[in-house]
């Protein structure tokens, strides 16, 4: 099965893309532009690096534009997904019922399958997944008990445990599914290079924030 597959640059996505890659036939990546940057349904940090993301794993990006907008978003989707030439859609989402139904809604318009290989698996074990297999790195925080110290941290294991002791205290969610935050990959086995920030800007407002990639480099993995 011919499969596109969504991304955002962020470890679900990129992880999500790992795992349908391995039964199916990847033939390109879809990325999603909100103008609102508060969407209920995209991602809208560092979107700038999915041509980066995308030539380093090989694949032609289909860049597609909405406006953000609650449920108009959708439905702006729904009339430009039919372009991508492909069997199945691929998503990152692990239990967002909302973001599942709409894409389910979309694909069902335009007669393609809606392929989610992370739905309901543990987010724990998600999360030392992601640490294992990839080098990826937190850039935007919007929760109580994230502060501005998470903007730029990679994810390993001691900030998977500092996760889980906000999950218990604040319930953030331990794989930022509710939005409580964003990541980057920068490197992952399907990677043909693995990307490096040379100039990062922090923004934080005292509540919540995000950093900006501004320069980065392509360094070889032979």
């Amino acid at each position: 099965m011919k499969v596109a597959a969504l991304i955002s640059g962020g470890k679900d996505s990129i992880l999500a893309l790992h795992k349908v890659a391995e039964k199916h036939e990847v033939i390109s990546l879809v990325g999603i532009f909100p103008e609102n940057e508060d969407s209920y349904m995209f991602h809208s940090v560092n979107l700038h690096m999915l041509d980066v993301v995308a030539e380093s794993l090989g694949l032609p990006l289909k860049k597609l534009y909405v406006s953000g907008e609650e449920e108009k978003e959708v439905d702006e989707l729904a009339g430009q997904i039919g372009e991508v030439d492909a069997d199945a859609l691929c998503i990152g989402g692990i239990e967002s019922n909302y973001q599942k139904k709409r894409f389910e809604k979309v694909c069902r318009e335009v007669g393609m399958k809606l392929i989610a290989p992370l739905w309901k698996a543990n987010p724990e074990k998600l999360m030392y997944e992601v640490a294992e297999k990839f080098e990826a790195i937190i850039v935007s925080v919007s929760a109580m008990g994230l502060d501005e110290s998470f903007l730029g941290r990679r994810i390993d294991k001691e900030c998977i445990e500092d996760l889980k002791r906000l999950n218990e205290k604040y319930s953030v969610h331990l794989a930022g599914e509710g939005g409580e935050f964003e990541t980057l990959v920068l490197d992952a086995p399907l990677y043909r290079f693995r990307i490096k920030v040379d100039s990062i800007r922090k923004f934080w407002d005292g509540v919540r924030g995000y950093c900006l990639i501004e320069r980065y480099s392509k360094i070889s993995k032979t």
